[in-house]
Parts: structure tokens; C-alpha cells; sequence
């Protein structure tokens, strides 16, 4: 039988030598050494014994979360998802509630279990003592888990079934393989090693055995697949598992007490039952490890490398080569929508994967963009839709509403990555092969613009260079990445900028409604000034409140949660197309761009998007143009033609409002499974109404003591209602245990006998103390066919905009 290989492919004797010459001299290394060797303590003083029977058998029923939407049992308050305290070493089979900090289960269920382990180290609930199962100081039955769940009429709460995926597997056992194998890389201390082995062994012996598909729960329903834990987070917990194992295995080859420990006739045998149960398993069994593309894949590459390089290396090329060209077929993406989160999962992934390599092989990467040239294209992408420094366009599930993303959301920084792979060092990488400066702007923007302790990498070949090398690059180009506008035409974003400095600032269009974790948000418009997200998308749906099909969390995905129009109260069409060669996770219908100018005072851009809804024309058209003293102005034109029924929804984010024009009385809702309240209507309002929203700078994105910051809308659309109502929205995360709040939205509305023919006409101000417009009409020609918005401002110039089927111009004038 062939003998497993020994040596580490990943962390091979020169690596080991330069983190711990790295450690001796550099302080920002000593640091990260310490906390690595720190975090492996827990478990320096467990027996073997303890060690092997941390893991358990697949017969007790796992559990996603507690109670998705549940509350704490005692306290009565809200804890939803993840929010409940586990501490597997120091408080084992219990969880926390994170208000009154009471404990459950009630019962002793560590006591419960060791009475029902059988022969082989195994928990059977037919085995185990049930008059064990009482609470010994209240109740009697109250806080009772036997495993299934502590039940009061129809509610249920899964403690121990959440336990073991938050406890026993992440913190005690996998976070033990991770700790313990990282100590031995940074060490040599054979005794980590050891640690990690038994853990490994016991894993690979039952992690076959585990199928969550099976036999876990997610939102109290029916789960996907998984090992331990559910799809994604198994394909990264198996990665990081091989990794471990090719930290320890030169150790573990010579480890004959562990051999002794296992009954093993030798420790050839545990290499290869390690290598079956958690290298081969896997490869299997690809769906257990399913996850966002292309995370399934780069596992894979790290267990056929950990299993069979340099040997395979062609084989391992082949695949990485093969999954960046889909990762990259959508403008440099998958197409994955959720901007700063389901999008850029793929682009950190491909990171974090593509570094270990790199720091293995210097010539690895420019090789791979040789044969992959997108692969800049994709951490591009990140950067060119970074918008003041500040923010992201929140399309699809990403995000919380109205909040800022201050870092380059193309690979996740750390200060201290501990044996993993530095970004810092990556980006440094990238930019050496690719020339783009804006790669090492970003690292040092996320250093808090300074090359100190850079590039935080243990295994920094010289971080004097680097930061000699960062240095030289800011200083010619400036802190700053210097970013135009863009048009995705793609991953169908497009993007305006304007401005500049503290005046910057970027309107972007999203035109279409498909891919994985998108929304029906096609011609969705946002907008960022002043530090502050000015129009922001609703971000990542509150699945808190009862899971994916809830109705607030469906409502952050319906049309009308986006400022947008809705045709017939109906979303748009959505399909999110299975991954294809050339098109990755790209999603139908969509939309194009018909226009574009992009000139040195004002921008424009239109999209249409009639496959949106099937129906004769959808299309907005909007520019942006300067004001004296920085300021600047939004037109927006958006024509309809189709349906009976045409709404244009526009929020803002926090904040209040006031109209003029408008003669307000309550009317009725608009219904449609929207969340939406307290309508109120002007059934026909005279052409240049306008609400001005008087906005709060809640996340404190702007320079304190600044002047509040205005949006004032102004409509010019006929023959339409107008209606001011609230929206619900979730503020903070899906762990927020908040019932969440109202804002102020617009809702425009014509109605008709089919097909309705409307063009919404608006111009949306930004500005601080007093407004620079004052007044805007709307003309047309005799024939109906050209349509024109005629501002004035305070200073007597007056502007034309123009819009016709196949143009829009700009032009402004002033008086006398």
C-alpha cells in the first residue's frame, strides 16, 4: 500500500523558519504568534481521552439556530438567529440568553449523554437514563432538553441541537483543530500536534457519518445538505480542516503514542484514515460541501492539494484555471448579486485560496493571470464601485440599510490573519503583476492610511519592502484611487460620478432582476453625497422574523422596496439561470444601457429594461449636473408604457420630511403584501409639488458639527396621485433583535385603462442650508414627443434638459 505523504504543502520548513524569524524581530509578529499559540491553550491541558469524546455521532438532531424568530424562555426578550452564548470549554451543553444571561437547557444533558454513549464512544438517545432529564431548581419540565428541543405548547426551542453546531463542532472540536495545528506550525511543539491528531482521527472516523441534510433543521424546516453544519459553512469548515491536517501530518507520521492512543498498528494507518474520513469523504460527497460558486470548487483544489502535490499539480492548475474562468465571466464577477456580501464571497474566497499558493510559489500567481487575465478584472471590480471611499451599491442580499462599507470589500483584511494568508500581502501581489495602483491604495486605506506593521504577515519575506514599496506608490498617486464613471454592462450597473473632494459624489442604476440573491430591484436608483447614503436599497433581507419566506424578509425583495416603478403591483420578473460556462450566476431578463455622457460638469445615462416586466417600454433616464459651490442636482426621467397600473416608490434613509404643494388627507394603502402604513394622498396634485427630506447622519459618516444635509424632491409627472406613507425597515443585521422602524417613502401613482402610457418626471436636490434651485417646469413640443425640465437657480442661470427617444441634452444659460 502506498504510504501517505508527509510533508506540509502549504507551510513547508522554509515558511516555518522565516515566522518564527519574523516572531523574534518584527513586534506586529511576536503579536501574531502569541495570539496563535494563546488560542491553542484551552486545550493544552486535556487528556486524549477528553479530546476524542468532544466529537459526537450524527443521532442527535441539529438545529441552525435555537428559534430563528424566538425570545428567551425566561426573560421573555427577543433572541433571534444567532444571538444566544455558547462557550463550549468553559460552560459545556449550555447555551446563554444574552439579556438575563439565564442558562439552558435546565437539565444536566452533559450527564444525559455520557448515559447514552455506547461502545464505540456514540450517544443513543434509546440508552440513555431518562429520569436524568429534570430541572433540579424550577419547574418541573421547564427549560427540559433531551435533545429534540425544550417544548411549551407549539413553540419550541432546539438548545442542545444549536449547541452542537455553535459549541460542540465550532468552538470545541473544529475551533480546537484550527487553534491546536496553528500552534504546532508556529511552535514545533510536538505536543499541538498530537492534540490536533486526536481530534482529526476522531473526526474522520464519524464525519462521513454526518449529513445535515438529514438530519438538521434550518428556520425550523426542512434543510439542503452538509457535514456537521449546513452546505456553505461545511465547504469552508472541511477546507479548513485539510489545511490543519497538512499543518500537523509530518508530525503526526512519527507519532507512535497517537498510533498506540487510536489502536492503529501505526501511524501510517491514522494518516490514512485522516486522509479518507476528511480529504477523500468530501470529493465524494460534493454536495455535503455545495456552496456559492465557487467555494465548492476551491475546497476542492485544497483537498486534492493537501492529498496529492506537487504530483498533481496539473491536475490542480486545470481546475483553478477552469473555475476562474466562470468566476469571472460577468465583468470580472460571477454575477452573484449582494455587492458587498453573496458578490464578493466569491472574490474573498478566490483570495484567500490563491494567496496560500502564492506564498508557496512567487511565481504562482503571475502565472495564473497570464492564463486567467480577468482575474484583475475581478478585484477591479470591487474598487471601481467603491463610491467615496464610503460606500457600495447595496444590490441584491448584502448589507444593512443606509449604513457605510469604509473598506474595499474585495478580499477581508486582518490585522492579524494567524497562519492564514495575509490580504495586505495579497493585494501587494496583485498589484506586482497587474500594475494597478489602486490595489495598494486600498491596503492602505484599510491600515488607516499609514505602512505601519505592514503587510501583518507572519511569513513576510521582507515587510520592510513592502512598506518601502507602499510608500513609493502613495506618494506618487495620492491616498485617494482615482475612479470614474463606469457601466457594468454585464454584472448591469452603471455608475455616474461628479464632484470632487467633499463635494464627490456617485448616482448608480442597477438595470436588471436576476442571479442568486437578487432582488426585484431593475432600474433601481441610489445615490451617495456628503457622506451619506442618500436613496439606499433596503440591504440584506430580515430573515430574523421567521426565516427566508417571511413576509418582511420577502418585502425587502419586492419591487417596491427599491426606488423604482411598480407595473400592476407586481415585482419584476426574476429568474436566477443555473451557472453556465459563459455567463456564471448571471440572472434573466435584463436590461441595457441606450446612453451614456460623461462630461466634465454633468453625466447622464439611460436603461431600459422592458423584459423586465414584458411589457412595450421601461426605461429610466437620469443625469446629474454641477451646482455653483459644489453642489450638484439629479434629473430623472422614467417612461412606462404597459399594464394599467404605474408606481414610483423613492425613499430615503433616516430622517423626516416636509412637503410643499401637496393638500395631504389619509387614503388608502397600497397593499400588495408591501409593508407599508399610513398613507396619505393628494389624489391630484398641481405639476411641482415637492417633499424635502431633513436627513440624520445615524451612522456618523460625516465631520462632526457639519451642517444636516437636505434632499428635496421635486415632481413634475401629471395626471398622477401622490402619496406620502412609511416603509418598514430592519435596522442593523439579521441578529438585530429590534422590531425595527418606519421611513418616510413617496409613492406616485397613475392608473389607466391598459396600455398606460406615464413618464415620471423628478429632480432631486442635495443640499445644506438653503436650496440653490428655484423653481423647475416642465415643457414639451406641440407633438408630445420631446420632453424638457427647464431649473433655475438662485444665481439666474437656467438650465435645459432635453430629452428625446434617442438623446437627452444639457445645457445651461444665464440671464442678462
Amino acid at each position: 500500500m502506498k504510504q501517505p505523504k508527509t510533508a506540509s504543502v502549504f507551510l513547508p520548513a522554509t515558511l516555518v523558519w522565516r515566522a518564527q524569524t519574523n516572531a523574534a524581530k518584527y513586534p506586529f509578529a511576536k503579536v501574531i504568534r502569541d495570539q496563535i499559540v494563546a488560542a491553542a491553550q484551552p486545550w493544552r491541558g486535556l487528556s486524549d481521552t477528553h479530546l476524542f469524546g468532544l466529537f459526537f455521532g450524527n443521532t442527535i438532531k441539529r438545529s441552525w439556530m435555537v428559534w430563528s424568530n424566538g425570545y428567551c424562555p425566561s426573560c421573555k426578550k427577543s433572541v433571534p438567529m444567532y444571538t444566544w452564548k455558547m462557550n463550549a470549554l468553559k460552560d459545556p451543553w449550555k447555551v446563554r440568553c444574552p439579556h438575563c444571561d439565564d442558562v439552558f437547557p435546565k437539565n444536566d444533558f452533559g450527564a444525559f449523554y455520557a448515559s447514552g454513549l455506547d461502545e464505540r464512544g456514540i450517544f443513543d438517545p434509546k440508552k440513555a437514563d431518562r429520569k436524568l432529564l429534570v430541572n433540579p431548581s424550577g419547574p418541573q419540565g421547564f427549560g427540559v432538553d433531551d435533545g429534540e428541543g425544550y417544548v411549551e405548547g407549539d413553540k419550541r426551542w432546539r438548545f442542545i441541537g444549536a449547541y452542537l453546531v455553535y459549541g460542540q463542532w465550532k468552538q470545541a472540536v473544529h475551533g480546537g483543530i484550527v487553534a491546536l495545528s496553528a500552534a504546532y506550525a508556529v511552535t514545533g511543539e510536538a505536543h499541538y500536534a498530537h492534540q490536533a491528531g486526536v481530534l482529526l482521527a476522531r473526526v474522520a472516523e464519524l464525519y462521513p457519518t454526518h449529513d445535515f441534510g438529514k438530519e438538521g433543521v434550518m428556520y425550523e424546516g426542512p434543510p439542503r445538505s452538509g457535514y456537521v453544519s449546513t452546505w456553505h459553512d461545511a465547504c469552508v469548515e472541511t477546507r479548513e480542516l485539510a489545511l490543519a491536517y497538512d499543518r500537523v501530518r509530518e508530525a503526526l507520521a512519527r507519532d507512535t503514542a497517537l498510533a498506540a492512543f487510536l489502536k492503529k498498528p501505526s501511524p501510517a494507518e491514522v494518516l490514512r484514515q485522516i486522509e479518507d474520513g476528511i480529504l477523500r469523504d468530501p470529493q465524494r460527497n460534493l454536495d455535503k460541501i455545495y456552496s456559492n460558486y465557487p467555494q465548492t470548487e476551491l475546497t476542492l483544489a485544497i483537498l486534492k492539494t493537501v492529498e496529492g502535490w506537487p504530483g498533481n499539480r496539473a491536475e490542480i492548475l486545470a481546475l483553478l484555471d477552469k473555475t476562474l474562468e466562470k468566476a469571472t465571466a460577468v465583468d470580472g464577477m460571477t454575477g452573484e448579486k449582494g455587492l458587498t456580501g453573496y458578490s464578493v464571497y466569491a472574490t474573498s474566497g478566490i483570495a484567500t485560496v490563491l494567496a496560500l499558493y502564492a506564498r508557496i510559489d512567487p511565481n504562482f500567481l503571475p502565472d495564473l493571470l497570464r492564463r486567467n487575465p480577468r482575474i484583475g478584472e475581478m478585484y477591479r471590480f470591487p474598487l471601481e464601485t467603491w463610491c467615496l471611499g464610503q460606500f457600495y451599491p447595496r444590490i441584491g442580499d448584502c448589507g444593512t440599510f443606509a449604513a457605510p462599507s469604509p473598506t474595499y470589500c474585495g478580499v477581508s483584511f486582518s490585522t492579524n490573519p494567524g497562519i492564514g494568508a495575509s490580504m495586505f500581502d495579497f493585494l501587494g501581489r496583485l498589484h506586482a503583476a497587474t500594475g494597478e495602483v489602486g490595489f495598494v491604495q486600498a491596503l492602505h486605506h484599510a491600515n488607516g492610511k499609514t505602512t505601519t506593521d505592514l503587510p501583518h504577515d507572519l511569513f513576510a519575506e521582507s515587510p520592510e519592502r513592502f512598506q518601502e514599496q507602499v510608500s513609493a506608490v502613495i506618494a506618487k498617486h495620492g491616498t485617494e484611487p482615482k475612479l470614474g464613471s463606469i457601466d457594468k454592462k454585464e454584472w448591469h450597473l452603471a455608475l455616474l460620478r461628479g464632484g470632487e473632494g467633499e463635494n464627490a459624489r456617485a448616482l448608480w442604476l442597477d438595470y436588471d432582476s436576476g442571479g442568486y440573491h437578487h432582488h426585484s430591484d431593475g432600474l433601481n436608483l441610489g445615490l451617495f453625497a456628503q457622506g451619506l447614503d442618500l436613496l439606499p436599497d433596503f440591504g440584506y433581507p430580515p430573515v430574523q422574523f421567521g426565516g427566508w419566506g417571511a413576509p418582511r424578509a420577502l418585502w425587502y425583495t419586492m419591487a417596491a422596496a427599491h426606488n423604482t416603478v411598480v407595473v400592476d403591483g407586481k415585482d419584476q420578473k426574476r429568474v436566477g439561470v443555473a451557472i453556465t460556462e459563459r455567463a456564471g450566476y448571471e440572472g434573466l431578463p435584463a436590461g441595457k444601457t441606450t446612453l451614456w455622457r460623461n462630461e466634465k460638469t454633468w453625466q447622464a445615462v439611460r436603461a431600459e429594461g422592458a423584459a423586465l416586466y414584458g411589457i412595450e417600454r421601461y426605461e429610466r433616464t437620469v443625469g446629474m449636473a454641477d451646482l455653483p459651490g459644489g453642489g450638484f442636482y439629479v434629473v430623472d426621467f422614467f417612461r412606462v408604457t404597459g399594464g394599467q397600473d404605474h408606481a414610483y416608490f423613492l425613499h430615503s434613509g433616516y430622517g423626516t420630511v416636509a412637503t410643499s404643494g401637496l393638500a395631504l388627507a389619509p387614503g388608502p394603502d397600497y397593499g400588495n403584501k408591501t409593508q407599508t402604513r399610513a398613507f396619505r394622498t393628494d389624489p391630484h396634485p398641481k405639476s411641482g409639488w415637492s417633499v424635502d427630506w431633513t436627513l440624520e447622519d445615524r451612522f456618523k459618516t460625516r465631520p462632526k458639527n457639519a451642517p444636516t444635509v437636505h434632499l428635496k424632491l421635486t415632481c413634475l409627472t401629471e395626471n398622477a396621485s401622490a402619496s406620502l406613507c412609511e416603509s418598514w425597515v430592519a435596522p442593523g443585521n439579521y441578529n438585530t433583535d429590534t422590531d425595527g422602524e418606519w421611513i418616510p417613502t413617496v409613492v406616485v401613482r397613475r392608473q389607466g385603462a391598459a396600455p398606460l402610457d406615464t413618464i415620471f418626471i423628478s429632480v432631486l436636490e442635495v443640499y445644506q442650508g438653503k436650496p440653490l434651485i428655484k423653481k423647475v417646469q416642465r415643457r414639451r413640443d406641440k407633438l408630445g414627443q420631446i420632453e424638457a425640465v427647464n431649473v433655475s437657480l438662485s444665481n439666474f442661470s437656467e438650465d435645459l434638459w432635453t430629452l428625446a427617444s434617442s438623446h437627452l441634452s444639457y445645457q445651461r444659460e444665464r440671464e442678462g
